[in-house]
């Protein structure tokens, strides 16, 4: 096995391990998910629909028997 980059022995697991997790942190899927950066940074949380995003509360009028603004 001459030029194996990973250690093969019997107690190499913990080494494999450590090595597994720091490169994981290259695949981009991973680090979005850690970093929950969906969560922190989607207004609307994930929601299949919305009316918007409130950028400014307008009274609108009802019409003419109601009386509420």
């Amino acid at each position: 096995m001459p030029g194996s980059k990973s250690p093969r022995g019997l107690y190499a697991a913990r080494k494999l391990i450590k090595k597994r997790k720091k490169f994981r942190w290259s695949d981009i899927e991973y680090k979005r998910r850690m970093l929950r950066l969906r969560e922190r940074f989607d207004p609307l949380e994930g929601a299949p629909m919305a009316r918007g995003i409130v950028l400014e509360k307008v009274g609108i009028e009802s019409r003419q028997p109601n009386s509420a603004v």
